[in-house]
């Protein structure tokens, strides 16, 4: 399991559980307050109607923001048959109807044609941006636009439960790019019946669990130490890259922001690597011919004890 924070100093994710009905941004509102810090960050937003895992970074954590962006994520959702919504969720309108409901083997069968590699249109009401201008605003003020298909992979997706006719639960675990809304919808115009998600439900998120979460409510009432004993070490989405331990010869100058040459031969060119000192992790970089370039430094160092 991944150290706690024992120190005063907040640095790391505190993984949420975010309920229906509130934005992203406002859970990382509740959050700035709640602990009296200014640097708060989330990775992979979740709409105000969808639940499940939100990640959020606090204080040099949101440095590494940028490492979740390609991470996997698991959803649960269900698709709900016959009809079609300008929102592709229960919040639109209803747009297009129909009648036929298709049996679990014809959804079964259409599931596989949605894993690997797929083009997918995305949502209007999304953050995607066109012209400038946000899709979502747009979709509010009413005005025409178009969105291109974008590529998109699907690891998995398969059937969890067939309770009625009408809707059928589904899990999907997706890459960087994928909207729920979009696979509920394409689900629906592919059996000929059409359909939109409702009850979209993140559960995992790369090394971030719907397990390891606190609920919403709780951290509205938790006081500030107890909540402390919930943030998660801010090297957790580090971990997938090369690591080295830093010298204590080369401490300062890599504080600085300058390049270090390297001692260990196994590390001659890496995109992404980082290092630490006694477990303390300093700096993001690349490594180039034995020689690592910082792009991002971790100012944790500093705080004494800290991680």
């Amino acid at each position: 399991m991944d150290q706690k924070i024992k120190s005063p100093f907040i640095n790391g994710w505190l993984v949420v559980d975010k309920p229906s009905g509130i934005g992203s941004t406002d859970i990382v509102n509740i959050i700035k307050k709640k602990l009296g810090v200014k640097k708060v960050g989330h990775g992979g937003t979740l709409d105000p109607d969808a639940t499940g895992l939100l990640p959020v970074a606090i204080g040099e954590a949101t440095k590494t923001i940028r490492f979740t962006e390609n991470l996997f994520k698991t959803y649960e959702f269900t698709v709900s048959f016959g009809y079609a919504t300008d929102t592709d969720d229960a919040s639109g309108k209803i747009i297009k109807k129909s009648k036929k409901r298709p049996t679990t083997k014809e959804i079964r069968d259409s599931l596989q044609n949605f894993k690997g590699l797929i083009q997918q249109l995305p949502p209007k009401l999304s953050a995607i941006k066109v012209n400038g201008k946000r899709a979502y605003d747009l979709f509010h003020k009413g005005q025409e636009f178009q969105l291109s298909a974008r590529k998109i992979f699907i690891s998995d997706f398969e059937i969890i439960n067939r309770k009625n006719n009408d809707t059928i639960d589904l899990k999907v675990i997706c890459g960087k790019g994928c909207y729920v809304r979009s696979l509920a919808r394409d689900l629906g115009n592919t059996l000929g019946c059409y359909a939109h998600a409702i009850n979209i439900r993140r559960t995992e998120y790369g090394p971030f669990y719907i397990n390891n979460t606190i609920a919403l409510d709780k951290l509205k009432i938790f006081e500030k130490r107890k909540l402390l004993k919930n943030i998660i070490s801010t090297n957790i989405l580090l971990k997938q890259y090369p690591d080295f331990e830093c010298t204590e010869e080369n401490l300062k100058v890599l504080l600085n922001g300058n390049p270090i040459k390297l001692t260990n031969l196994n590390y001659k060119n890496h995109k992404f690597a980082w290092t630490h000192y006694n477990g303390v992790p300093l700096a993001i970089g690349k490594i180039k011919n034995f020689i690592f370039y910082p792009f991002r430094v971790l100012n944790i160092l500093k705080n004494e004890n800290n991680l």
